[in-house]
């Protein structure tokens, strides 16, 4: 009698030790449903929310604007979670493109001394500086996010220093470009210029990109990273290039 009482008090030990597996799965199931649910409803706010905002920000950028997007579900921008709205500022005339360039920090360019005669302004841009501070930039806009509680968020940054600047002139089928932009290497070269004609490229690389085929004279002051290039064909020599641009950057 005493064994079959202690057999049916573990029996029903047994049953409720199951029962309550199987409570708790139950449980743990329900939640797991409600979480996954959950998550698609904010998926679904935060791909609406991307979308407005990118129409949003393509509406609304002017010249010389830098907008960074913040996106909390990296699988609704390609696996990323940032994306940069910029608009460069752009210049028709020499002097518009000075009197900006005077009001910001770091180098500018300027029309070398002794450039030839014939040579004419063409076109210029001013970049802002999103290379030297995006870490910054992507860590600013993500906390704002996450204080606000956005899954989905932009900022607009306002920028005084130089990121790049490109100046073109022409005198006729030759023309000259000039570029400063900043190095993530930090890499001075050694100080001194370094310099590649057109007929150096592969042919691959001309076939493919036929806009990258020029002649260059490139240097660095740790800081930033300096060219000057040429058309192929053009008569400038690399010694006339260099006295070019010893006069071509103001700091």
């Amino acid at each position: 009698m005493k064994k079959a009482m202690k057999a049916a008090v573990v029996a029903a030990g047994i049953a409720m030790l199951f029962g309550s597996v199987n409570m708790t799965e139950a449980a743990q199931s329900k939640a797991a449903n409600k979480s996954t649910q959950a998550a698609a409803k904010t998926s679904a706010a935060d791909k609406k929310a991307f979308e407005a905002a990118k129409a949003e920000l393509s509406k609304k950028l002017a010249p010389g604007d830098l907008y960074i997007l913040y996106v909390r579900d990296k699988a609704l921008n390609g696996g990323e979670e940032f994306m940069n709205y910029m608009n460069m500022l752009q210049f028709k005339t020499y002097e518009d493109y000075l009197n900006q360039a005077a009001k910001l920090t770091g180098p500018t360019l300027t029309k070398p001394e002794g450039l030839p005669d014939g040579y004419k302004f063409v076109k210029g841009n001013i970049q802002p500086p999103l290379v030297k501070y995006r870490t910054q930039y992507q860590k600013e806009v993500k906390a704002e996010a996450a204080a606000k509680g956005k899954g989905v968020y932009y900022k607009k940054f306002d920028w005084k220093e130089v990121g790049e600047i490109n100046l073109e002139f022409a005198n006729g089928k030759d023309n000259l470009q000039m570029q400063i932009s900043y190095s993530l290497t930090k890499d001075k070269s050694n100080g001194g210029y370094s310099y590649r004609t057109a007929d150096e490229f592969d042919a691959e690389t001309a076939k493919k990109h036929p806009e990258w085929v020029r002649n260059m004279l490139s240097w660095s002051d740790g800081d930033h990273v300096y060219n000057i290039t040429t058309n192929p064909g053009n008569p400038l020599s690399k010694e006339e290039l260099i006295k070019l641009a010893e006069t071509a950057v103001k700091k």
